[in-house]
């Protein structure tokens, strides 16, 4: 029987990495692969955004040399009404990068990348690789060795038995590993089926239509997402596996299509259709037990991708990275057991990827009761086109009317709209106040008590404190008001 010090199982994004990291850390590593080559067998490409030039950098400065790659520094948002007509386009704040390096001082909003798995996933491969792990592909790991209810290493469909002090699971979002290793059962309703087309079309074309942007349409349909690549893109939409399933898939992508805005854009860009595809994510209010004894679990299999828009590369590298570090370090003090591995869970929620999880449960049920739900959107997205009509440059440019009756008139309609969405604010939005850093709350308080002559008078902490107060005094009357 051969052994190790871990064996990962996958070479997607998460499990590559975290082979490269406990190769880096000095531990003989070995990682499996199911497919001919890295990447074979996803059905995806991906969008990395700004974060990735913090946490990963090694792998950002390779992405332009691959045949997919588009710079991505900005997301545009297509509003359509019920009508199927498009009403609103509205971007996001982009980030200055040439490529390589920061080359500006914002550190928000988009700044990355748009590639395709295929290249990806080789990538990050051949940086283990290099590192020292070792990679065998065309190999299955269909069940874990276990010893007094430890995992001890993993059985391949071929019959081989490799040991192991560690094994990460980073078999995806239908973990064989979990499942053997009896940490759970399927996901259930905690997935989202994600149909998506890929096609191909003119290059120079999609630069002139799409430049360095990714699209997302919004509609009375489930929400969709355009990831657009170096001369492709994907349309894909999504929806929760749950047994009240009413929509054939093909549906959820065809509804976007029969747009007339993306109509026209595909004719522009002489796009084709060349692939359908369908995968299952985990979209979950929280990550479940994510380590048993011997094993952790990374990425899709460990319920980690982001419970706000479901992206898991990033997500899937990071818990690869703290699975593996953790690793090294309970292998160090010789004890691998389930109260000693409680280090992962300790270490990922303390980290950036915690803070992600923080809030899912509000996250999913904005999604929930939003995006995911077409009959509400019929009217939600009617409060979306009257908020973005108070927007500076929708007053500036609307001359139906002296500015100020434009103004006033829009804001009119807008509050007008306000008693239909009270409950929804008050049961989705409001509990995300509390993600609000108090810190930050104060700072704006008291730039604008510094504003105000009078104010200026009294102690910070007093002035603190009469706002708290006035806040809990208009609350209650509100309440009164509101049960009139």
């Amino acid at each position: 029987m051969e052994s190790w010090d871990v064996v990962v199982v996958g070479a997607g994004p998460g499990g590559s990495y975290a082979a490269k990291t406990a190769a880096e850390l000095g531990l003989k590593t070995l990682f499996l692969e199911r497919g001919r080559y890295a990447g074979e067998k996803n059905s995806s490409g991906a969008g990395l955004g700004t974060r990735w030039w913090r946490d990963f950098p090694e792998i950002m400065g390779k992405l332009p040399y691959l045949s997919s790659y588009r710079r991505i520094d900005m997301i545009v948002i297509k509003v359509v009404d019920e009508e199927n007509r498009l009403r609103l386009v509205q971007g996001t704040t982009g980030s200055d990068r040439d490529g390589s390096r920061w080359s500006g001082s914002l550190d928000k909003g988009m700044a990355g990348a748009s590639i395709y798995r295929s290249d990806l996933d080789p990538l990050i491969a051949d940086l283990a690789v290099s590192a020292g792990a070792e990679l065998r592909t065309s190999t299955l790991a269909c069940d874990v060795i276990m010893e007094k209810g430890t995992v001890r290493g993993v059985v391949t469909e071929k019959g081989e038995r490799l040991r192991a002090e560690v094994v990460i699971a980073a078999d995806g979002a239908m973990s064989t590993l979990a499942r053997r290793s009896g940490m759970r059962g399927r996901w259930g309703g905690g997935c989202t089926l994600v149909p998506q087309i890929d096609f191909v079309c003119d290059e120079d074309k999609l630069d002139a239509v799409v430049g360095n942007a990714e699209w997302c349409w919004f509609g009375p349909f489930n929400g969709a997402y355009q990831v657009n690549f170096r001369e492709s893109f994907h349309l894909g939409a999504g929806k929760w596996l749950r047994p009240d399933w009413d929509t054939r898939p093909p549906d959820m992508l065809r509804r976007v299509m029969e747009i007339p805005a993306f109509q026209k854009f595909c004719k522009v860009v002489e796009a084709r259709p060349r692939e359908y595809q369908a995968h299952l994510l985990p979209w979950l209010k929280k990550p479940p037990r994510t380590y048993t004894g011997g094993m952790m679990l990374v990425g899709d299999a460990g319920g980690f991708p982001c419970p706000l828009d479901g992206e898991g590369i990033w997500h899937a590298c990071m818990s690869g990275k703290i699975a593996a570090e953790t690793a090294a370090w309970a292998i160090s003090r010789g004890d691998v057991s389930e109260k000693a591995l409680a280090e992962y869970e300790r270490r990922w929620k303390a980290s950036p990827l915690g803070l992600e999880h923080s809030f899912g449960p509000e996250f999913v049920e904005i999604w929930d009761h939003s995006i995911f739900d077409p009959e509400l959107m019929k009217r939600l997205i009617q409060l979306i086109l009257e908020l973005s009509e108070i927007h500076p440059f929708s007053v500036l440019f609307d001359w139906s009317d002296d500015h100020v009756s434009c103004l006033n008139r829009h804001l009119e309609h807008l509050f007008d709209l306000v008693p239909e969405f009270s409950e929804f604010g008050e049961r989705y939005i409001k509990p995300l106040g509390a993600a609000v850093s108090p810190q930050v709350v104060k700072k704006a308080l008291l730039q604008a008590k510094g504003k105000l002559p009078l104010l200026r008078l009294l102690p910070d902490q007093t002035y603190l404190r009469a706002l708290e107060l006035l806040n809990r005094r208009l609350g209650s009357r509100l309440k009164e008001a509101a049960g009139r």
